[in-house]
C-alpha cells in the first residue's frame, strides 16, 4: 500500500514546457493500457516507484500511481491531474463523480445542471476552486496552471454533452 507521494511543482511545470497534450494525470483509478494510450494518442502509463513524482522525457511512458494503492475498499479511488490554458477543455458532464478544479490563476466555467436547467457562469479572475457534482454539464477555462481531483473516480465516468 501507498501512503505518501509529491509532486513537485517544478517537474509539472517542465513536463507542460514538452507536453503538447497540456494534460498530465498523476493518480487515478487505473493506467491507460498500450492500446488504449496508443489510440487517444497518449503517451503509454507504467506504475510509479518511490514516493516523489518525476516527468518522464518524450521518448518514455507517463509514471503513474492507481488510487487504489493509497486506500483499501471500494468507493476510495480518486484522480489527480493537471492542467493549463493551452490544453483543450471540452464540455462534458460526470455521472458518478464530483469534479474540483483549483488554481491560483482565472478559472472560469459555463455549466448547466441536467436535473433541472439551472444553468449560468461562473469567473474566479484571481484563481480559486470550482466543484461540479454529478450532472452537472459543464465547460472549465483554464488560466493557467490547474489542479484537477475526481472523487471517487469511476473508471469511464466522463462524457461528452452539450452546453
Amino acid at each position: 500500500m501507498r501512503h505518501v507521494l509529491a509532486i513537485p511543482l517544478d517537474e509539472v511545470r517542465r513536463y507542460f514546457a514538452v507536453n503538447e497534450r497540456q494534460s498530465l494525470k498523476i493518480v487515478a483509478p487505473e493506467r491507460l493500457s498500450t492500446a488504449l494510450a496508443a489510440r487517444l494518442g497518449a503517451k503509454p502509463e507504467v506504475p510509479h516507484e518511490g514516493e516523489e513524482w518525476r516527468h518522464s522525457s518524450a521518448g518514455e511512458p507517463n509514471t503513474m500511481c492507481e488510487s487504489g494503492e493509497f486506500a483499501a475498499g471500494e468507493g476510495t479511488g480518486f484522480t489527480i491531474s493537471f492542467g493549463t490554458e493551452r490544453g483543450v477543455q471540452e464540455t462534458h458532464v460526470h455521472r458518478r463523480h464530483t469534479e474540483i478544479y483549483f488554481s491560483e490563476h482565472p478559472l472560469g466555467a459555463d455549466y448547466r445542471v441536467e436535473d433541472d436547467g439551472t444553468a449560468g457562469t461562473l469567473d474566479l479572475p484571481t484563481g480559486g476552486a470550482l466543484v461540479f457534482g454529478p450532472g452537472v454539464v459543464h465547460r472549465v477555462t483554464l488560466g493557467g496552471l490547474t489542479i484537477v481531483i475526481e472523487t471517487p473516480a469511476v473508471t469511464n465516468d466522463k462524457f461528452g454533452a452539450e452546453p
